[in-house]
């Protein structure tokens, strides 16, 4: 990566940041559904399949959004030669980082309630 000096560069660079947050949140979207497509289910009267499948979501959910924010902050934020320019960045990252957490629980939630009676949809709960 090469040094930012300029505005125009800055935007350029916060432009790229929301491209790959977006990416990041499907790409966590991805494999939360992968992990969950690999926790069996369980039988009997009491199972708690669904339960393990949330935590993953979760972990998932959260290891993601972090990883990026520490990510622009430690690395990408290091290229930025001037203060005003870091600090219009920054605040980029947190509002992309939301958007990473955002697209994970929108799409995630919405596709839970479309396949409801999936491993995937079982994480909202137990369907009747």
């Amino acid at each position: 990566m090469r040094k930012i000096e300029t505005l125009k560069e800055v935007q350029a660079l916060i432009g790229e940041t929301y491209m790959y947050a977006v990416i990041l949140g499907i790409a966590a979207l991805v494999l939360a559904f992968i992990i969950t497509r690999l926790i069996k289910w369980e039988g009997g009267r009491n199972p708690n399949d669904h339960i393990t499948r949330r935590i993953w979501f979760i972990i998932v959910g959260l290891a993601f959004p972090i990883g990026f924010f520490l990510y622009n902050v430690f690395y990408v934020s290091e290229y930025i030669t001037r203060a005003p320019l870091q600090a219009k960045f920054s605040t980029a990252n947190i509002l992309a980082t939301l958007l990473v957490l955002g697209v994970y629980l929108l799409v995630g939630i919405l596709t839970m309630m479309i396949m409801r009676r999936s491993k995937w949809g079982s994480i909202l709960g137990k369907s009747k």
